[in-house]
């Protein structure tokens, strides 16, 4: 490659050459370039970022790209052979509360799904997750609506959402639908720990649960969830040490 031909190139695109010339394959280069992205490296430094990672490969010193290289290879055979799935996530200036159910929590009511977003995503992930790590189009608009400040461990509110009433089932709880989840064609209750942690979200509703908790199946292709317009942080309140 000429000097010429690197000038016009991007630094996403000069990364990827980068590593294309250390012997790493298209997928492995794009997926190492998008781990560094997810983990808040900017455009404009992956190319100075992987150099570093790289270390001093003319002489085989490695300075850690080879171990993440290596993450990224398992990832990527962990998602062959599973299928893409499509969730739609209605912000909530197409939903309300509309009257409430036996225990008192307001039931969605959807007013219009002109504003939804679709986004895709393999089979087996859950929600969070999406938010967290997703890397196809619309993850970065996800991201504006939904985090998961506890890292999916279920010690926060923060990825609450309301599930669409049509993809609910009041009469399985999430243990039970797990038992038969080939059988998955909605999402069940939110399971005594999961509900504790809900009731702490912002204007739970009677479809509510926590995003780090909805693993997608083949059968909830086409999942339309309902993004609160806002959220309560508890790790906001914890007083960490300087």
């Amino acid at each position: 490659m000429s000097k010429d031909d690197s000038s016009t190139q991007s630094p996403t695109q000069q990364t990827e050459a980068f590593l294309l010339s250390l012997g790493y394959s298209n997928a492995i280069s794009k997926g190492i370039i998008d781990a560094l992205i997810q983990n808040g490296i900017p455009h404009s430094s992956l190319l100075s970022m992987v150099k570093g990672l790289a270390g001093r490969y003319e002489v085989g010193e490695d300075a850690g790209l080879e171990a993440l290289a290596a993450s990224v290879k398992k990832e990527l055979e962990n998602e062959q052979g599973k299928e893409k799935l499509k969730v739609w996530f209605l912000p909530s200036t197409g939903w309300s509360s509309d009257g409430e159910d036996d225990d008192g929590f307001g039931i969605p009511a959807i007013h219009s799904m002109d504003r939804a977003f679709a986004v895709e995503v393999h089979e087996g992930t859950n929600l969070a997750d999406i938010a967290r790590f997703g890397t196809s189009e619309n993850c970065d608009v996800l991201r504006e609506y939904l985090e998961c400040a506890c890292n999916g461990i279920m010690a926060c509110s923060t990825c609450h959402v309301v599930v669409h009433p049509e993809w609910f089932d009041s009469s399985k709880t999430s243990d039970e639908v797990a038992a038969s989840v080939d059988e998955q064609t909605k999402i069940g209750t939110p399971s005594e720990p999961e509900q504790d942690m809900i009731d702490l979200a912002f204007e739970p509703l009677s479809t509510s649960r926590l995003g780090c908790q909805i693993t997608l199946t083949k059968a909830l292709d086409g999942l339309v969830i309902l993004l609160p317009k806002s959220s309560n942080n508890l790790m906001d309140d914890i007083p960490f040490d300087d």
